[in-house]
């Protein structure tokens, strides 16, 4: 378990845990304080999404870069499963579309061939439509979420070859 900051009380997997907890609760705010820290969280009917997070002005430079490092391998999906598959995981909480109009053609199915920068679906989070694009070159083996879906942090969406 990461450690405690100590302003907080909290680490950064509790924080975690606080935003999913709240997302999946269907609650439509929630705000969290502990001394100079404060927590804000704000979701809608189509989707749920975590607004910006107060960081305390003490975290330490560390801290805050494994903090970035753990988000940045989750959302570019730099760990690769047992099957040697790459996986692309959704960079924020949102709803997600395989397709750039509800009757459009999706941007790629099972079997078809991507390059790296190639927009693979779209995440809407607070209203804004986030390209969800390739991070290499291969053929997509798994569409791992179905079109209108909520979609978590870190989740995965795609697993290619």
């Amino acid at each position: 378990m990461a450690d405690k900051n100590s302003r907080t009380g909290l680490s950064l997997d509790e924080m975690t845990d606080l935003i999913k907890a709240v997302s999946d609760s269907g609650i439509d705010s929630f705000e969290y304080k502990e001394g100079d820290f404060q927590i804000s969280l704000k979701g809608g009917r189509a989707y749920t999404a975590a607004a910006p997070v107060a960081m305390p002005a003490t975290l330490s430079m560390p801290d805050l870069s494994m903090a970035m490092a753990t988000a940045a391998e989750a959302a570019t999906g730099d760990d690769d499963d047992e099957d040697n598959m790459f996986v692309i995981k959704s960079p924020l909480v949102g709803t997600f579309y395989a397709a750039p109009a509800q009757d459009a053609s999706p941007f790629v199915k099972i079997g078809d061939r991507v390059k790296k920068g190639q927009v693979l679906a779209i995440v809407e989070a607070m209203k804004m439509m986030n390209d969800i694009e390739s991070d290499c070159d291969g053929t997509i083996a798994e569409i791992c979420v179905k079109n209108g879906e909520a979609v978590e942090f870190g989740q995965a969406l795609f697993k290619i070859n």
